[in-house]
């Protein structure tokens, strides 16, 4: 069993985008960490057919079965199911849009073989970010998605942020999260979301954090956001003149421009085209 796997749950409109990020991974995985790519089943032979010799490559079904038709949901449910393959002990689960910008290894991740680091803190800078492009910082989209599940495990104290992606997990939270919580509430994991749903859009890297701050399944060793994450194009904007990548590759990982950008005058897909030239890629 591997002791971490890079995990990315994708489909076909997204090829573009994660063929960036696979790239970006055979360049910078200096550990060769094992890459897991799971697609919409439907799917599997184009994906299979392009990445067979270097990827592993899987159907969504083979992880866990879900009817949610919302795709932003339907994701979500897949990539907090991973455990049940039984491959490895913890994964890093990357979205489409992201890439990375630098060298990483086993020790970015990994606390020791059994442990991974736990995202955890809060995100004071992006708050005060959302505060200058316009956005209410006590009501984004991360405390809402707490509000409403923390109350279901019983937690207080801080309102913590367990993002943004690339999110880092441990297959014994997810494991003992379905075998014993859900169990003991006789509900079955779309159940529990469907619960957070009546309230606000649920968030599985909340889900996630609130049960291990409850259960101790594992030790926590809390770390900020492993990548640079551009939320919302007037966010870029914010910092535009100062954005250095190769000030940016000392402190982080990778970058993310999220793909809903692409609903907005600017492509993200093309700024990061642009930005990553610049760093001769």
């Amino acid at each position: 069993m591997e002791k971490l796997i890079l995990f990315i749950k994708t489909y076909r409109p997204d090829f573009e985008n994660v063929d960036a990020l696979l790239k970006s991974i055979e360049k910078f995985n200096r550990d060769s960490i094992p890459v897991w790519i799971s697609v919409n089943d439907e799917d599997f032979d184009f994906f299979n057919e392009k990445y067979k010799n270097s990827f592993n490559v899987i159907k969504d079904s083979s992880i866990f079965f879900s009817e949610n038709s919302d795709p932003w949901r339907y994701q979500q449910i897949v990539k907090a199911n991973v455990y049940r393959l039984n491959i490895c002990r913890n994964y890093l689960c990357l979205d489409s849009d992201s890439d990375f910008i630098r060298d990483f290894f086993y020790s970015d991740f990994l606390f020791d073989d059994e442990t991974p680091y736990t995202i955890m803190h809060e995100s004071k800078a992006f708050l005060e970010d959302m505060e200058n492009i316009g956005k209410d910082s006590e009501n984004i989209f991360f405390k809402e998605a707490l509000r409403a599940t923390r109350p279901l495990f019983g937690i207080q104290g801080k309102e913590w942020d367990y993002g943004p992606s690339p999110y880092l997990w441990s297959c014994k939270v997810w494991e003992s999260f379905n075998t014993k919580f859900l169990k003991e509430r006789n509900q079955s994991f779309e159940d529990f979301f469907n619960e957070i749903d009546q309230i606000t859009s649920p968030s599985e890297c909340v889900i996630y954090g609130e049960y291990l701050l409850k259960s101790k399944i594992i030790n926590i060793y809390p770390i900020e956001g492993l990548f640079k994450v551009y939320h919302y194009q007037e966010q870029y904007h914010l910092e535009q003149e100062y954005y250095d990548i190769n000030k940016l590759k000392k402190i982080y990982l990778g970058v993310i421009f999220q793909s809903n950008w692409q609903s907005v005058t600017t492509n993200s897909t093309s700024i990061l085209s642009k930005l990553l030239k610049s760093f001769n890629r």
